[in-house]
């Protein structure tokens, strides 16, 4: 009888200790708030892009992607002089339930982005073909620059420390 509890006892402690493991650092998975503008001028100041970025009007941004503005809550956008195809753009939406559809438009210009620069900047299309494209929570983060990799991990940072 002693054993069985003993197990039990073992068992029920195995079981504790993976949830816990499980439950630690899913940050991502809680309500968080991000300050886009200055993610997006975080982003801007990594090494990662060969253009000067200039920061653009949420109008301009909304009209380019063809966003519904009454979907977003904020939008802050960096982008080249043309001469590259880099990008930043950082979206907070109204509500999740429109994640999907904005996502999908965003994935659309990305996809007119690559067609455009394979006749216009070839060397450019390998960016549009490894975009940084994050989803957290009500927020899409975008980056289109030379290393997503590295870009990639620089989000992933900054977001743990939210």
């Amino acid at each position: 009888m002693k054993k069985v509890i003993y197990i039990i006892g073992i068992i029920l402690v195995i079981i504790v200790g993976l949830i816990f493991y499980m439950n630690t650092g899913k940050k991502e998975n809680k309500d968080v708030t991000i300050n886009i503008a200055d993610l997006a001028s975080k982003m801007k100041e990594q090494d990662l892009f060969e253009d000067t970025l200039e920061e653009i009007d949420k109008d301009t941004i909304i009209k380019n992607y063809g966003f519904d503005g009454n979907k977003i809550k904020n939008i802050v956008s960096y982008v080249g002089t043309g001469a590259t195809a880099e990008e930043i753009l950082v979206v907070e939406l109204n509500n999740k339930s429109d994640l999907n559809e904005i996502n999908n438009q965003i994935t659309q210009r990305i996809s007119e982005r690559k067609e455009a620069f394979a006749n216009y900047l070839p060397q450019e299309v390998y960016k549009l073909e490894n975009p940084t494209l994050k989803v957290t929570n009500n927020y899409i983060i975008l980056s289109v620059c030379k290393d997503s990799e590295k870009m990639n991990s620089f989000i992933e940072d900054y977001l743990k420390n939210l």
